[in-house]
């Protein structure tokens, strides 16, 4: 008679190792449009310090400088 495999037992491979369950591929929870929205609001942060401050400078680069810190901030984390 045979006997059937439970849950409990490993099955092995041809080495003999056991196997492990299955990891899986770290998914990337990235979301673009949410991304951008963060891009928006501190681009928009941006130019209010920029104007209450009365710094030179421009709509691309208060959102350059927000894309530039969100990605490095993303990295780290």
């Amino acid at each position: 008679m045979l006997s059937k495999k439970t849950t409990s037992q490993q099955s092995t491979n041809k080495t003999g190792i056991p196997r492990t369950s299955r990891k899986k591929k770290a998914e990337s929870s990235f979301d673009l449009p949410s991304f951008q929205d963060e891009i928006r609001l501190h681009a928009y942060y941006n130019y209010l310090a920029r104007m209450k401050n009365n710094f030179p400078g421009d709509e691309m680069g208060d959102w350059l400088d927000a894309e530039k810190n969100l990605s490095r901030k993303a990295i780290t984390h």
